[in-house]
């Protein structure tokens, strides 16, 4: 079951049990970890969208290109980081 939640005028959007990873995600891809919390990210044409392939269920972060002025995504990242740790678990060894 997927979960949602948008904040913000130009709304953050965090989605919990999205299905699948992004297409463009490889086992040697490079992620960004913050506290704990493997995050990749992929530019799209709306903005920034953040996702962690390596943990079930997998939690996405879209912080849209007009929001991007008023909030620095390392800081929403780990402003979610312990709630992602403790709804979720890491798929790797």
């Amino acid at each position: 079951m997927d979960s949602a939640a948008a904040y913000g005028r130009t709304p953050a959007v965090i989605t919990c049990g999205a299905a699948g990873v992004p297409a463009s995600y490889r086992p040697t891809s490079d992620l960004s970890v913050v506290n704990d919390v493997g995050w990749f990210a992929e530019t799209t044409g709306a903005g920034v969208r953040f996702s962690t392939p390596t943990r079930s269920p997998h939690v996405v972060l879209t912080l849209p290109t007009a929001a991007l002025g008023d909030l620095q995504p390392f800081d929403v990242l780990v402003s979610v980081a312990s709630a992602v740790r403790a709804h979720s678990v890491s798929t790797t060894a």
